[in-house]
Parts: structure tokens; C-alpha cells; sequence
């Protein structure tokens, strides 16, 4: 089978309650442990003010972004748990069936390994080797010509693995209680959770590694062409909120002027729309409804 053929792999996780690299799972490391922090978390992830921020970040980022593919030779499979509220799981799977490319994965195993091997040995025995996969946050999107351009280099490579890639360069755009507007920055950042891909041998994926990582344990490649992706940050994420007075960030982040993100956006992310009137007025559009769906209260604040 020709390289050119073989689809790309993309894994989601989509309010799964296992094990992987959310924080909450950082001091369970026992079987039991886990069990427990799983049920527990359901109790946090399910929540109507939750799943209403994830579902809008889903429908009008991801899931345009992987629709607007310009080469759509990929399978990206959606894993959630099995306890996912069923008026949550319906509307998921209806989401999901929009597009052929997307496979919805429910499962009850408490790691993201456990949920998603099966399913990937049974695509690599199609293929005869393994297929590239790489991992993408359902509260962040891609770039629409990412699958093309992480083929492109894969492709090149051949048989070699296992081998690490990482689309470095895109927009981080953020949005805090304590922010009159969304913050729009260009930033290079390798080996980040927005389409870090890999070829590996092995029963391991994307996720049997942290993507932080990657290059340090195997070859890898830093595509520094273009932009990659969409990174969302707001209250309530599951990461550590970031700003310019962070000397890290400082070095990594470059505030984008309402010129250049409309530029940007034209060029890679023109699935996002200009319902606003503009490309840069959707993004902000939308990023402040989803700080309001995040923190109720900011609503009537705006009122």
C-alpha cells in the first residue's frame, strides 16, 4: 500500500473520565486509585455548565477544522466514557456522524490506552504497518491543511520509525475573568498537545508518551512552515493559565494585531467564518461566548 494511501490517524478525547494527562490523574497510580478518581471526575466532567463550554468549542473549532481538511485521507476517532450522560453521549454521536471520517469511540476503560488500541491494531493489521496517529484536545483545532502537511513529511520517511512530528507555529488565544477581551498570540511551541503525531512499532500510540516529551526519546521532526493549529485558553481549562508576565510565555507567545490574525485566519483557519463580519470578529465572537459559558456571571456583567 502506498504511503499516499494509507489515512492518518487522529485520537480525541472528548470528556473522557480515564487516565491520561489531566492533572487530577497525576497522583493516582494504582488500579484502585484510578477507579476512584474516575468516578469522581464524572462527577466534575458531566456537569450541564461543563458540557455546554466543551460542545460549543467542539462544534464551531474542532470539528469544522477536521471538516475542512484539504486532504481528507484520515480517520480521527472521538473517545468518551461510557459515563457520559446519555442526552451528552446522543448529541455527540450525532455531531460525529456528520462526517464519515469521524468514528466515535464510548468506552469503560479507565486509560486512554486501554480505549483506543484495539481499534488502532485493528487499522495498522489493514495497513500492514503502523499508521501515523496523532492526538488533538476537543477544546482546540487544527490547521486545515494539517493532515497534508504532516503526510508530506511522514511520507518521506518512509518505514522509519519510531519517528515524532510537531507542527509548531500557531495561535493561542486566550480569555480570563480578570480580561475585558480575548488575547490573540502567535506561538511557536514544539511538541505541543495540538497535533503532535507519531509513527511508532509496538502496542503504543500518541498517548503511551507525553507529547512534551517526544523529542527527547525518539527522532522527531519540528515543522516550523505555516500554522499548525488553535489553542483556546480560558478559565476553567485544564491547564495552567498563561500571560506575557510569564518570562517562558514571553519567549514563546507574540501578541497578533487584529490585522495579521485576519491574515492568518484567511490563510489556515478560514473554516471559523466571518458571520462577525470578519474572520478576526467571529474568532473573538466565539471565544467570548465560551468565557461566558465557562463563568455565567460574566454574562450579566456584559448586560
Amino acid at each position: 500500500m502506498s504511503y499516499l494511501l494509507e489515512p492518518v490517524v487522529g485520537i480525541c478525547r472528548f470528556s473522557f473520565c480515564g487516565k491520561g494527562d489531566w492533572r487530577s490523574y497525576r497522583t493516582a497510580t494504582t488500579d484502585d486509585a484510578i477507579e476512584t478518581t474516575r468516578l469522581v471526575t464524572a462527577t466534575q466532567l458531566y456537569t450541564p455548565e461543563r458540557m455546554a463550554l466543551r460542545f460549543h468549542l467542539f462544534e464551531h473549532f474542532l470539528l469544522p477544522s477536521l471538516e475542512a481538511q484539504t486532504d481528507p485521507n484520515f480517520i480521527c476517532i472521538v473517545l468518551t466514557s461510557d459515563l457520559m450522560p446519555d442526552t451528552y453521549l446522543e448529541r455527540l454521536d450525532a455531531l460525529c456522524q456528520r462526517s464519515p471520517r469521524i468514528e466515535l469511540r464510548v468506552s469503560s476503560e479507565a486509560t486512554v490506552h486501554a480505549a483506543i488500541w484495539p481499534r488502532l491494531a485493528e487499522l495498522n493489521a489493514q495497513a500492514g504497518r503502523p499508521l501515523v496517529n496523532f492526538r488533538i484536545d476537543d477544546d482546540d483545532c487544527l490547521s486545515r491543511d494539517y493532515v497534508q502537511e504532516l503526510r508530506g513529511y511522514m511520507t518521506r520517511l518512509g518505514d522509519r520509525m519510531p519517528i515524532g512530528y510537531s507542527r509548531a507555529n500557531g495561535l493561542v488565544v486566550t480569555h480570563y475573568a480578570e480580561d475585558r477581551w480575548p488575547q490573540i498570540y502567535q506561538a511557536n511551541l514544539p511538541f505541543n498537545s495540538m497535533g503532535t503525531a507519531i509513527r511508532v512499532h509496538g502496542e503504543r500510540t500518541i498517548f503511551s508518551f507525553g507529547h512534551n516529551a517526544l523529542h527527547k526519546r525518539f527522532p522527531a521532526i519540528v515543522d516550523n512552515s505555516g500554522m499548525g493549529y488553535i489553542s483556546i485558553k480560558i478559565d476553567g481549562h485544564d491547564s495552567e493559565p498563561i500571560s506575557m508576565a510569564m518570562p517562558h510565555i514571553r519567549n514563546s507567545h507574540s501578541p497578533v494585531t487584529a490585522e495579521e490574525a485576519e491574515t492568518i485566519l484567511g490563510k489556515w483557519f478560514s473554516f471559523i467564518g466571518a458571520e462577525a463580519g470578519s474572520l478576526h470578529a467571529t474568532l473573538l465572537a466565539r471565544i467570548a461566548e465560551a468565557a461566558m459559558l465557562a463563568a455565567p456571571g460574566r454574562a450579566q456583567d456584559a448586560a
